[in-house]
């Protein structure tokens, strides 16, 4: 099938500059996420190919050199988005050298056609592996599915350009004209179009799927201390309720809770008494093990989860705990001593019990409640 190719450079072109618009429309200052660098690698993308379909019109400086010009910036833009997209940095020698040997090279073979055809060939490859690598570097701290419809799109460049490359250089005479309607070019431009579909919209879809995480970190999570609010832990709760009523191992549970938290905000401010309470999430995340669970309930009242926990141990870890909050330093702006405190009500529920979350809960907060009643600053276990 062949296709009249002036038709397929519009068709490349409406593409490029629809989704330049669709991801302009989308970019935020504010937020830098890749989508400045795409928009504009999109245009450029637009513009070479309105140059490309001026071969034989316009002089040879527009529609090959600036034209080839555009778009191996266009590739190097694209990485500049991944790279912004994914906060990280790179050498922008390893970026921008092709740009900048491209226009000097294509001007030095002014009557060696395939050898341009080769040079932006060879440097188009070298910019679509670079994204593709930068890709996989990244894989496994990207969000979503996103990322594989550009590493799609790297891999359909890649395979392009290095036919052309390749092909140009055994003497495949369809390569050398851009404009000449045959089955290699229709395949090239079908193939450059489905590459800019296919990497556009895995970027928009990517930046989605990390909003979605966010939303759902910041619903899951209290903002302030970082450690799951109630909501994720009573779904966590509930799961491990399920569980225990089905057999296995003991589950414990610890309440806790700053011992005079109102006076620290009324002596030293409310900046302070959000330092005790980050304090006190730093202290449990490095006291407790990777299976075991803190949240922050709501104002300075927290809840530990112990799975697989014996009674001896809770209370061991609950000691353990409360020795640590005592021994905190300063007031988080380098003033005396807060003299800081917790108590902690402990329950530990056996193999097969049937409780409800609200239940097991009450029976740590009664245990906190004997805490406080007994001096404060001490563990307590339920009966």
């Amino acid at each position: 099938m062949q296709i009249h190719i002036p038709t397929m450079f519009l068709m490349v072109i409406v593409v490029s500059l629809t989704m330049a618009s669709c991801t302009a429309a989308l970019w935020r200052r504010d937020q830098p996420e890749g989508l400045g660098y795409w928009t504009l690698a999109l245009t450029l993308h637009g513009i070479t190919f309105i140059l490309y379909s001026l071969r034989g019109v316009a002089p040879d400086l527009l529609t090959v050199v600036v034209a080839n010009l555009l778009l191996v910036s266009v590739f190097t833009l694209f990485c500049e988005a991944m790279l912004q997209f994914q906060q990280q940095r790179m050498q922008r020698l390893w970026l921008w050298w092709p740009v900048l040997v491209v226009a000097p090279t294509l001007m030095l073979l002014p009557d060696s056609q395939s050898g341009r055809v080769v040079v932006v060939a060879i440097l188009s490859t070298y910019q679509t592996a670079l994204l593709l690598a930068i890709m996989l570097r990244y894989r496994r701290q990207t969000v979503g599915r996103g990322q594989y419809f550009v590493m799609a799109a790297a891999l359909l460049g890649i395979a392009t350009m290095s036919f052309r490359a390749v092909g140009t250089a055994l003497g495949m005479a369809p390569m050398l004209q851009i404009t000449s309607t045959t089955p290699i070019q229709t395949l090239t431009y079908l193939v450059s179009c489905m590459g800019m579909l296919l990497a556009s919209m895995g970027l928009v879809l990517m930046t989605k799927e990390r909003t979605d995480a966010q939303n759902r970190t910041l619903a899951m999570h209290d903002e302030l201390t970082g450690l799951p609010n109630r909501r994720y832990s009573m779904e966590v709760l509930t799961r491990l309720l399920a569980a225990l009523s089905r057999g296995g191992q003991p589950l414990s549970l610890l309440m806790l809770d700053i011992d005079h938290f109102k006076r620290i905000n009324d002596n030293h401010g409310h900046l302070v008494g959000d330092h005790s309470l980050q304090q006190l999430a730093a202290t449990l995340r490095t006291r407790l093990r990777t299976q075991d669970h803190a949240g922050r309930l709501g104002g300075e009242e927290f809840l530990v989860i112990l799975p697989n926990t014996t009674a001896a141990g809770a209370r061991e870890l609950a000691e353990t705990l409360r020795r640590s909050v005592e021994q905190l330093g300063t007031d988080g702006q380098g003033h005396a001593p807060l003299n800081m405190t917790i108590s902690i009500g402990v329950c530990t529920l056996q193999p097969r019990t049937r409780l409800s979350p609200p239940e097991a809960m009450e029976l740590a907060d009664q245990a906190l409640y004997r805490a406080k009643q007994n001096g404060r600053n001490r563990v307590e276990a339920a009966a």
